[in-house]
């Protein structure tokens, strides 16, 4: 049987092929969104509604800074056409020409007539 190794061989082969072919269709479960990796050309070009304020970066000893759709604007700095102005831990406001934008770091969530800062009753 002088012919043993040379299948092995192939069949090693083949499953290796094989394999390498599975694994050209998997997508990574981590990567992140394509919203999220488009490039700055991209990003400028996209509506103005679609600015959202996703992180805040506050800290002692650190320059304050915010995640605004997917860029890491610092405190003073320019994202677009305006400048951040100001960052809590809920919001960022910029200051652009149409004025100061706020933007809220969650949804709104509270319902009409309802204080944020004032818990419901409870029954």
């Amino acid at each position: 049987m002088p012919f043993l190794p040379f299948r092995y061989a192939a069949g090693v082969v083949l499953a290796l092929a094989a394999a390498a072919l599975q694994a050209e269709t998997l997508q990574d479960p981590t990567r992140p969104p394509a919203s999220l990796l488009a490039t700055p050309a991209q990003a400028a070009s996209a509506p103005e509604s679609s600015v959202q304020l996703q992180s805040v970066l506050l800290g002692k000893g650190r320059t304050p800074a915010a995640v605004i759709s997917g860029e890491v604007v610092v405190l003073g700095g320019r994202f677009r056409d305006a400048k951040l102005v100001r960052i809590t831990e809920r919001f960022a406001v910029l200051r652009g020409p149409q004025g100061e934008t706020t933007l809220p770091l969650l949804p709104d969530t509270t319902r009409q007539g309802h204080s944020p800062a004032t818990p419901e009753p409870t029954r």
